[in-house]
């Protein structure tokens, strides 16, 4: 009984060891994630997908003063949120490589007033559609923005619409935008 007791209490010490450990590592990875060279990421990808290509990452390196993009998006349907998640994921490799130099925010366009800031923007409304999985005939449109808008220095370019079937092609066009205006500045 005594062998059992001992047994018992050490492995309840290594147990909570362990867990300490995880769980340190995770307050420190999260807590330091705003650090630079402490976020750590490995794309298992066979094509990189998750990973910026070291072209992108050097053009914003060659960035003099900051751009700001604002990144109009359209939620609700599953393709959509699945698209817009993969568009922020690629937005937050673009800001950790351009060391300060690229910032971009997030806006659903819900308000008239901001529905108003990307037609200004060159942004184009369109309606966004998904099929039932259900096999039934059943269908759902959401009408709104998808769209990214750059500014640098004094110039303003826009991407008018993105489409959420191609995401395949997402960085190279950031990319030339950001490259476009860099060139006009």
């Amino acid at each position: 009984m005594e062998r059992r007791a001992k047994a018992a209490t050490e492995t309840g010490i290594y147990l909570f060891v362990l867990i300490g450990i995880v769980v340190g590592i995770n307050v420190l990875s999260h807590g330091c994630g705003s650090v630079r060279g402490v976020y750590g990421r490995y794309d298992a990808t066979r094509t990189e997908r998750f990973t910026l290509s070291q072209g992108s990452g050097r053009l914003l390196t060659t960035l003099k003063q900051p751009m700001d993009v604002e990144v109009y998006v359209t939620r609700g349907l599953a393709k959509l949120d699945a698209f817009v998640f993969d568009l922020e994921d690629l937005l937050k490799e673009y800001e950790r490589a351009g060391g300060g130099k690229f910032r971009y925010k997030l806006i659903e366009a819900k308000t008239d007033e901001q529905r108003e800031a990307a037609k200004e923007a060159g942004l184009k409304e369109a309606a966004f559609g998904e099929g039932s999985e259900t096999g039934e005939d059943q269908a759902s449109i959401k009408q709104g923005y998808m769209g990214i808008v750059f500014k640098y220095g004094s110039e303003k370019d826009a991407i008018p619409i993105l489409s959420p079937e191609r995401t395949d092609g997402l960085e190279f066009w950031i990319t030339n935008k950001v490259r476009e205006l860099r060139d006009k500045a």
